[in-house]
Order: C-alpha cells, then structure tokens, then sequence
C-alpha cells in the first residue's frame, strides 16, 4: 500500500499522543519510513495500525477523515480536486486507484439519475474504520472541492452497524446502511456534475502525468481476472444478461482467452453472472423503493419469471419471501 496511508495514520497517532516510534512499536510493526511520499508498505502493516489506533478511539476513520480534511493526499485525490467536475474527477481518479493498494478494484456504477461507487479491494477487505474514513474522505473533498455540502443519497458498508450510528449520520446524511453485500456510496448525478472551484486543468494533467509514471513502476498487476470480469459483469448487468464476447471485450481480451484464463483460475462465465446475480438481488430485494420487477430488469432477466426461477434455485425461497425476511 502506499505510504500516504500510512502518513494520516501517523497524524491520527501523534493527536491521540502517540509519537511515530510508540505508535509502531504499540501495532507491533517495523519502524515506519514516511519520507519518500511513493514509497509503499506491506499491507499488513497498515492493516496493523489501523487496528491498534482503532481500538484507541471510537469512529476512529470518520474522526481522522476530519483531522486530515484541509488537503488532498493522494494522487487521486488531487485528481478530483483539480478537475472540472466532481464526477470527472471521480472518474479519472479511479485510473490510479492501484497507487494507493495493489488490489484496489473500486468503480463507478450510472443508472438512471444518480452513481454510485463501489469499493472493492480484490479478495482483501480493509479494516472497518479504513472503508470509513475514504468515504468521508471523499464527502469532504466533495464539499472543499465545490464549497458546497453534498450529502450521498445513500452509504452501504458490509459490516455490522455500530451501536450508535449518529456518527456516521452526521458525516454522511440520514441513508447509511449496514450488514450491506458491498461497499458503496451513492451520489446524485446532479451533484457529480458541479463545477469544482478548485479546477486546475495544468496542475492536474502534472499529477497524472506523475501517477503514470508511478503506476509503470509497479510490478505486473496480479489481480485475479475473475475478480475483474465480476466488476465488468456488474457493471453491464441492466436490461440484459451481458455475454462472454461483450465482457471480454471490456477486459480487452479474445472470448477464447478469457474463457480459458477463467478456467486456469477455476472459474466458469456462467457461474461468475450467477454469483453477480445473485448478490444484486439480495440486495435489491432488501430495498423497499426498488420493485421485483425492476429487480429483474437492474439483473438482465427478460421477464420477472425467470428471475422468480432464478432466485429459488438460488436461495430455495421466492423473491417475495426473501423481501418479507430482509426488507428494512
């Protein structure tokens, strides 16, 4: 990961009293070399100190989100922060996700009026407070950036809700849900598209131009390509099942090459939209606002009784007892 993580975990540390030496000996990790701002750490080692730190406050993320507000830290960051828009920014940004986690995956998901960000890390899961704080992070970047406050329309995190979530209300706006299938912070397509005061088109093609140069340093991406065809998968799901032929074209690769590098990792097309299908569903379903029978459209099913097929031999129950067990 990158060191720049590990620089506001630091800040966070020296507020709570702890200098850089006691806050490393205290997680248990090496001494931590924070002046090459492109150097990169293991992540078990920032894993380790946002345990430790966490454990030290409560709502630790949202609480360092606010402490290191004031500035961009990360190439991305200032990427969206001297973009024209929010949402372009969000976009370019996304490039350079690999800067700060090997394995980071996250993508921008339109449908109809509104996007939504979905942070996904390959097969790694950060820290509770970790998923936290970049969502703050971005909500307050979004409000630096257009000096205005926007509120997402909705914040999903997959673990368990806190005991009291008043805090992350307060950050975030009333629609925070918890014990979600994903990641994900959902905004307004209105407000992605607000002109940034911050726009700087010279000193943002300068920070791309230096995150291409640090992303040709990086090693080969190792990421699994099923994780990728999954995102892919999700990504063209509405209105109709999406083939191999169209999401290897997304990957920029032959059909026959992602049929055969799916199969030496153990996976099968079919069984990865399954999986996809199916995880979209749980969570629609668990939504009051989106009907079944648009459930069946956002999943690529052609008619509502195939999905009602689909999700019974997914799950052994119907759409509708599903919804009467989960919907909030």
């Amino acid at each position: 990961m990158s060191v720049l993580v590990v620089r506001a975990l630091a800040a966070g540390g020296a507020a709570l009293g702890l200098s850089l030496a006691e806050l490393a000996e205290r997680a248990g990790v090496a001494p931590l070399p924070l002046a090459d701002p492109d150097a990169r750490v293991p992540a078990a080692v920032v894993v380790a100190l946002w345990e430790h730190l966490s454990s030290l406050r409560p709502n630790f993320g949202l609480w360092l989100a606010e402490l290191v507000r004031e500035a961009p830290f990360t190439v991305g960051s200032f990427v969206i922060h001297t973009s024209p828009t929010f949402g372009e920014g969000l976009a370019r940004a996304m490039r350079y996700q690999r800067l700060l986690h090997d394995h980071a995956r996250g993508h921008v998901v339109t449908r109809g009026d509104e996007a939504t960000w979905r942070h996904q890390v390959g097969h790694f899961r950060g820290p509770n407070a970790a998923l936290e704080f970049g969502f703050a992070s971005l909500v307050h970047l979004a409000h630096r950036s257009t000096g205005q406050r926007i509120e997402p329309r909705r914040v999903a995190f997959q673990h368990a809700a806190p005991s009291d979530p008043s805090e992350h209300r307060r950050v975030f706006g009333p629609r925070v849900e918890f014990a979600q299938p994903y990641d994900e912070i959902t905004f307004a397509r209105a407000d992605l598209e607000r002109p940034l005061r911050t726009a700087d088109p010279a000193l943002r093609e300068l920070i791309e131009a230096h995150g291409r140069v640090l992303l040709e340093k990086l090693p080969p991406d190792d990421t699994r390509l099923a994780t990728r065809a999954r995102a892919v998968i999700a990504d063209l799901l509405r209105g109709g099942a999406p083939t191999l032929v169209l999401v290897a074209e997304k990957l920029g690769l032959p059909a026959r090459t992602l049929q055969r590098r799916l199969r030496e990792e153990g996976a099968r097309f079919d069984a990865l939209l399954d999986e996809v299908r199916r995880e979209l569903a749980t969570r629609y379903l668990a939504d009051v606002r989106i009907t079944i029978q648009e459930t069946a459209f956002l999943l690529g099913f052609s008619e509502v009784a195939a999905f009602h097929r689909a999700f019974v031999r997914w799950t052994g129950e119907t759409p509708a007892r599903f919804r009467a067990r989960h919907a909030a």
